[in-house]
């Protein structure tokens, strides 16, 4: 316990000292190029961050806007072709997050160099008069989260995809009318044009009590329901007489734990985050199967079906995230199953009806996603220049 107290004691003050290396540079650096800070978390581009980038790149060239990312990254080639990057961690990084203009991201904190959330009390403290940080959303928020009040992000921008998302975060979340804008999130510029394949994505969301079980998440009731269905064998008959591929895609803090999840079955996969893009995924895909990922919000606004397996309700809301406005039952846009027999018999319902989405809840999204077009980056751009004027 003294050795991790004393690693974390050494581990605040080289970060502190970088901190005071980098601030008077990157000021002296970068503080009058008006540069902008885009990115996700530090290995990825394929969310908000990235769909902002491209945007800005292909409308606003004579702005100098820079992706953060890891250079062992997959992706880092294809950021390398749009624009200019930063290494993330490197000491330029550093100087950057001191000297620029904006700091643009999907994840709270997730521009500034390793476990730099750790200590941002101190980089508030030490926060560049005039920078402005902007919270792009990683996706539409349903639950209530004490970590996105306005007095733990200390954000000048938080960004909506939805209209009753907006309304909720403004009433409860402690912000400013003008510090919460209803826009649209910038990755659904790109969910118009889209061709959609015989094919069913299974994509569940974590759990914070599972965090670094290692092979002990077999034991526990998340692994044992979802492994249930997906090794069901009416499920994967259902799915292969209808000629339906199956496609498992762990949620990233889950994908560590990817081999566990054995489908022996030549129809169904279990996705690598590597070598699969969430997108392109939800693009292509006929229909949802999740618990309560904020995904089914993207697979919403492409008027496409899903069905929900929510068997530890009552445990999420208690111990995850807690019930905001959204009701699943309620205000849902698809039907909610309480055990593995239950979603099964559902999704053989579904694959009966031709995999359509029902009227009724096609009336749900639209009152839901009142903008429906390509300028939610445009709207989102319009709504950070105005921080500065």
């Amino acid at each position: 316990m003294k050795q991790t107290s004393r690693l974390r004691t050494c581990n605040l003050a080289f970060t502190m000292l970088k901190s005071a290396l980098a601030y008077p540079l990157g000021r002296l650096c970068y503080r009058d190029k008006h540069i902008w800070l885009v990115g996700e978390r530090p290995n990825q581009a394929q969310d908000n961050g990235y769909h902002f980038f491209r945007y800005l790149k292909t409308h606003h060239p004579e702005r100098r806007t820079y992706y953060v990312i890891t250079k062992d990254s997959p992706k880092y080639p294809t950021l390398a072709e749009i624009g200019e990057t930063v290494c993330y961690g490197s000491f330029r990084h550093w100087m950057m997050c001191f000297g620029c203009e904006a700091l643009i991201s999907t994840h709270l904190w997730s521009l500034f160099p390793t476990d730099a959330w750790r200590y941002k009390e101190f980089l508030s403290r030490h926060r560049p008069k005039g920078q402005k940080r902007v919270f792009l959303q990683h996706g539409v928020i349903s639950a209530d989260i004490p970590s996105l009040y306005s007095e733990r992000t200390k954000v000048d921008l938080f960004i909506c995809g939805a209209k009753p998302e907006y309304d909720y975060v403004r009433e409860h979340f402690h912000y400013k009318n003008n510090e919460v804008v209803y826009t649209g999130l910038a990755r659904y510029d790109a969910l118009h044009d889209f061709t959609v394949k015989k094919q069913i994505l299974i994509m569940p969301t974590w759990r914070t009590w599972l965090d670094n079980l290692g092979d002990e998440l077999k034991n526990s009731e998340y692994f044992r329901q979802w492994n249930q269905v997906i090794t069901d064998r009416e499920f994967l008959k259902a799915a292969r007489d209808a000629g339906y591929r199956i496609v498992v895609y762990p949620h990233p803090h889950m994908q560590r734990y990817r081999n566990l999840f054995a489908v022996q079955d030549e129809n169904a996969v279990i996705a690598d985050e590597h070598a699969y893009d969430i997108q392109t995924l939800l693009k292509e895909s006929a229909l949802l199967i999740t618990d309560f990922s904020s995904v089914f919000f993207d697979f919403a606004y492409m008027r496409k079906p899903m069905l929900f397996f929510q068997f530890d309700k009552e445990r999420y809301a208690a111990e995850h995230y807690h019930k905001g406005y959204f009701d699943y039952e309620r205000d849902g846009f698809g039907k909610v199953a309480y055990t593995a027999p239950d979603l099964v018999e559902d999704f053989k319902e579904m694959l009966k009806n031709g995999v359509a989405l029902s009227e009724k809840y096609d009336r749900r999204i639209n009152r839901f996603f009142p903008l429906f077009d390509k300028n939610n980056s445009e709207r989102i751009y319009r709504e950070i220049e105005k921080l500065f004027h």
